[in-house]
């Protein structure tokens, strides 16, 4: 039996930690002394507005100034989204501002009115931001300058004029704490005292400064999460529309394959099972009479036949192989390259093994579809497939697929042809697909198609 050491612990690993933590507090403090300067702009403006169009909507020129306000706080509320991302706090889905617009100017304001995003902002805008800039700015810059002051007391305190009788903060504090403690008998030792007290307690303030900013940028985005997100419940009715239409495409995408295979078998395998029906038939009759015409007869059927099995296995392209089951999509893929009539080269950057099994069907189909675009219409001399796994959450990993070809390019996407009813599958999957293929090219089409790294599909 092979046995190995034991892989020491890499020490100092809480320091690391400590540094990285440092590395943010510039980041959190620039994030928290203008969000005040920040906050007072937002404040004066949207309140202004509010204040003018309440004062005016009795002869309705306030409606179109209270939807201004209400513009504004949208603007401020993206501002502060845009400034948490860049502090490095987790991103905020913002709401779908498009959703239910009305046309016409007064459609539009109606639409503005009754959308509660807008005076979740105004809210925020107008009163939360305001007061949470006010205390975080304060608190920040307090513990900042107190704890810098504590530990440069040692040298600016010697410029400060000297009253006759001074105030000595660590004779009070070491008087009440420590009975029969006595100060030091002159001005050097008590000021040395007095700066080393102060110098205890920067070290303590500015040690725990990077918890300090990176709570009080956490404090800015719960209240975001709270005003400025997605709720919860305009999330769920757009992941519901979401799962109708992907369940839509899918089954539309299910009929045009159904249509399609049906049509190729009708036009394509009947027929010539029903000729080679009737050659052998023909050869039957003519077996005893004219033997030469029966014999070139069964070899024109043999000829239909071994042209049928051609065609067969061509159609059978569009399920899944067993070289999918058996060995998983990279070979499939490779295999379907094989037999490409342009030159093709695959590849994989990512593990194979992360719960592919559920999408491993679909996306060989797509990847079938593309290559089969390519080999009609592409008039390319070289394509790439590249199969790439963008792993995150486990609902949210990405398989992304890109064919690229040199080939003419100028492909578009036409209602009942290949590239709409690949966009109707992928869609099925709640996967997207982009074209990019310009006159004269390079096509690369890329799909992305999400999956549950469990196994499971997404």
């Amino acid at each position: 039996m092979t046995t190995f050491p034991a892989v020491p612990s890499v020490p100092h690993s809480a320091s690391r930690n400590y540094g990285q933590r440092w590395r943010s507090v510039p980041r959190d403090l620039g994030f928290l002394l203008l969000g005040l300067p920040i906050s007072i702009v937002a404040f004066s403006v949207t309140i202004s507005l509010i204040a003018l169009g309440a004062s005016t909507i009795v002869i309705w020129i306030g409606v179109p100034i209270v939807a201004a306000a209400l513009f504004c706080a949208r603007g401020f509320g993206e501002l502060e989204l845009g400034r948490l991302r860049l502090a490095g706090a987790t991103p905020i889905v913002s709401p779908q501002w498009s959703r239910g617009v009305r046309p016409g100017f007064v459609g539009h304001m109606r639409s503005v009115l009754s959308t509660a995003a807008y005076w979740r902002y105004l809210l925020h805008s107008a009163l939360v931001n305001f007061v949470l800039s006010l205390f975080t700015w304060i608190f920040a810059v307090v513990w900042t300058v107190v704890g810098v002051g504590g530990l440069t007391h040692w040298f600016w305190a010697r410029f400060i004029p000297v009253d006759d009788d001074p105030f000595w903060l660590h004779t009070r504090i070491f008087g009440f704490l420590l009975p029969g403690f006595s100060p030091a008998a002159t001005y050097d030792g008590l000021f040395a005292a007095e700066s080393g007290l102060y110098a205890i307690w920067g070290v303590i303030l500015l040690g725990t400064l990077p918890w300090v900013t990176n709570t009080l940028v956490r404090l800015h985005q719960l209240f975001a999460e709270l005003l400025l997100g997605e709720s919860a419940n305009a999330a769920l009715v757009r992941e519901n529309e979401h799962l109708a239409a992907s369940r839509g495409s899918a089954v539309i995408a299910e009929d045009h394959s159904l249509r399609r295979l049906e049509r190729d078998i009708h036009d394509g395998p009947q027929q010539r099972l029903i000729r080679l029906q009737f050659d052998i038939s023909s050869a039957q009759r003519k077996m005893d009479a004219d033997p030469v015409a029966a014999h070139a007869l069964l070899a024109g059927a043999l000829q239909q036949s071994k042209e049928t099995l051609d065609e067969l296995r061509s159609l059978s392209r569009g399920f899944a192989p067993p070289i999918l089951q058996d060995r998983g999509l990279v070979a499939a893929v490779k295999s379907l390259a094989g037999r490409s009539a342009v030159p093709v080269t695959v590849s994989l950057d990512a593990d194979p093994s992360l719960g592919l099994t559920a999408i491993e069907r679909s996306a060989y189909f797509v990847i079938a579809e593309l290559l089969a675009n390519v080999d009609k219409h592409a008039q390319a001399t070289a394509a790439s497939v590249d199969i790439v796994i963008e792993q995150g959450a486990a609902v949210s990993s990405m398989l992304v697929i890109t064919v690229s070809d040199d080939g003419a390019g100028g492909a578009v996407v036409q209602p009942d042809h290949g590239l709409a009813g690949l966009r109707e599958r992928v869609l099925g999957l709640r996967g997207t697909l982009e074209i990019v293929s310009p006159q004269g090219g390079p096509t690369v089409v890329t799909a992305r198609i999400p999956f549950d790294g469990a196994g499971t599909s997404a």
